[in-house]
């Protein structure tokens, strides 16, 4: 989405991106924050590092679409049983500047909890807010 702002033509863009609780990304260790920078951040690393965890974290924050898949949303959290407990909180922030400039955040959180036989997953709640949160 463009809008034109004293005759230049301004994109929305990406400054942060903070993940807890999301596949390979622990809900027991601290957010992990990646920043963003002009023109481009490029993402890189190993088989397995969390390169495909990062773009579909992005793409939950930006429009609230889970990975593909019947359990995309127990597949997308972090496994409770990995960690020895029965539930499993997660959090995807994002800190962009919309096609007016202004610095926006986005928080969705979720969580998956383990049932006897099963894994419940839902989503807790989603903000929008026109302030900085990290």
């Amino acid at each position: 989405h463009q809008q034109q702002l004293r005759g230049v033509y301004v994109m929305a863009s990406i400054n942060k991106l903070s993940v807890r609780g999301i596949r390979s990304f622990s809900p027991e260790d601290a957010e992990q924050v990646l920043e963003f920078y002009t023109p481009l951040t490029v993402i890189v690393g190993a088989n397995g590092c969390g390169k495909t965890t990062i773009i579909e974290s992005l793409k939950f924050a930006v429009c609230g679409a889970l990975p593909p898949g019947k359990t995309a949303g127990q597949a997308f959290v972090h496994d409770p049983r990995s960690i020895g407990s029965s539930v499993v909180k997660a959090i995807v922030k994002l800190r962009f500047n919309n096609g007016a400039g202004k610095s926006m955040v986005t928080v969705r959180s979720m969580e998956v909890q383990q049932k006897k036989t099963t894994l419940a997953f839902k989503q807790v709640s989603e903000k929008k807010k026109h302030v900085t949160l990290f």
